[in-house]
């Protein structure tokens, strides 16, 4: 019997660790909470071993994160639950749940509560008091349904990260992943009409102290012998005096590993990036998004196409792989400015390249308000909000004049592969493929 059960849907149909349960996880045991992770990436089950594993596991409460392209998913596993135990407390969080609160406990029967923003000590709040047979009424951060959807009055972000413990892993029943991921901050301040973030983590920009993420790493190392890591977190590079001494603390240890991370171009020198490298970064990525400055502003974006261009020359300097990504079907796009795009893909000495459409994700300003960007969501179907789908239409380069134009753009950069097969991308105007929660029986 267990306390607590923290689920993980797939993801994209991809495997990868997750760490957001971990650290979940890791407040629940610190404050003598019962807890199993259960990853459906990595545990491929069928619909009747998942109902038995609940059976055994016998929790009192069953925790789902959700991200708005596998949320379906999240209802498969609620509803599961609550078929081999009603009386099980059936809880949802992540960023889809932090989005739109009164939409997802107004139109899913198997949610009791939901988390609303950062999940640490919201859940941990509402696993006392549920295991104490208390009131949840008054528990901020969270919503459920009580004579009509009540959304509590938000809690305040975690001010220090460190009071977060580094995951015990082996605790938590861990299986091997290809890489690790740890977190290194939370927060954004940037306004990219796109990200939604900001419901979940905020605005304010707060990082973990750079040694005891190097405590992590060490752990990962050493004990799980792991040989690379993820470090995620929109913006590495924000503060440089943090990346110095995050680089400083690896170095002074001899810890041998390589890594990458996400980071904006107006966030980096040539120092800074330098100084990466000989610590072990192999790889930067940077959310170019596009190659018109006109159109970047329309995104939310404030730095421009200069610095583009510089960020990447210091990423080279320093030896160092570049990842780009790049959105399109954006306000103000059109022939011009896709080809802009274009040009300024063939200039720059990138690595990998992702391809990303336009997503109006819940809680973004292009989901709110999408005709104040001349943008119309067409499709709502929230398994399509892959970035890979084209769900928005817009008016200034509609879709008969955009999709010869995409799929155009998408043959002179050669994303076929030698054995002739095609990236999910060239199937922007077919219904995607839903992801299985269970394997066939």
């Amino acid at each position: 019997m267990v306390d607590v059960l923290l689920v993980a849907p797939p993801y994209k149909g991809m495997t990868r660790e997750p760490v957001g349960l971990y650290y979940l996880a890791s407040v629940l045991l610190k404050n003598k909470v019962s807890v199993k992770v259960l990853d459906l990436n990595l545990n491929k089950m069928r619909l009747r071993d998942f109902q038995e594993y609940v059976r055994k596991s016998d929790p009192r409460v069953v925790g789902v994160t959700s991200y708005s392209f596998n949320y379906y998913l999240c209802e498969d596993v609620l509803k599961a639950v609550k078929n081999v135990r009603p009386e099980i407390v059936a809880v949802l969080g992540g960023v889809h749940a932090s989005s739109m609160p009164e939409v997802v406990l107004s139109t899913n029967a198997y949610v009791d509560y939901l988390v609303v923003g950062e999940g640490e000590y919201t859940f941990l709040e509402l696993c006392q008091r549920l295991l104490g047979g208390q009131s949840c009424d008054d528990v901020q951060g969270i919503a459920y349904n009580m004579s009509g959807v009540r959304v509590n009055p938000s809690r305040k972000p975690i001010d220090d990260l460190n009071t977060l413990n580094i995951p015990d892993r082996e605790t938590l029943g861990y299986q091997k992943y290809s890489v690790a991921l740890v977190q290194t901050s939370r927060g954004c301040p940037y306004s990219c009409i796109f990200c939604n973030i900001c419901n979940q983590y905020g605005r304010t920009i707060r990082f973990r102290d750079p040694k005891i993420v190097v405590d992590e790493c060490e752990a990962l190392v050493r004990k799980y012998n792991y040989k690379q890591i993820y470090f995620f977190g929109d913006n590495f590079t924000f503060d440089k005096q943090w990346v110095d001494c995050f680089c400083d603390e690896i170095l002074s240890r001899r810890l041998k590993f390589r890594w990458s991370c996400e980071t904006r171009v107006d966030n980096v020198d040539l120092k800074i990036l330098t100084k990466m490298k000989n610590a072990g970064c192999h790889m930067v990525q940077y959310g170019i998004d596009y190659g018109d400055e006109d159109v970047l502003k329309k995104l939310g974006k404030s730095f421009s196409l200069a610095a583009v261009e510089e960020a990447c020359e210091w990423a080279k300097k320093s030896k160092l792989g570049i990842e780009a990504f790049f959105i399109f079907n954006c306000p103000g796009e059109n022939s011009e400015t896709m080809n802009n795009t274009y040009n300024l893909i063939q200039r720059l000495p990138l690595d990998a390249l992702e391809i990303n459409l336009l997503t109006p994700y819940p809680g973004t300003q292009i989901w709110r308000n999408p005709e104040a960007y001349g943008l119309k969501i067409i499709n709502k179907d929230y398994w399509n909000y892959t970035t890979k789908k084209y769900v928005l239409e817009n008016e200034s380069f509609p879709r008969e004049k955009f999709v010869p134009a995409f799929r155009d753009l998408l043959k002179r950069m050669n994303l076929v592969t030698a054995d002739h097969s095609q990236p999910e991308i060239f199937a922007f105007l077919e219904t995607e493929k839903k992801i299985a929660a269970w394997s066939s029986d």
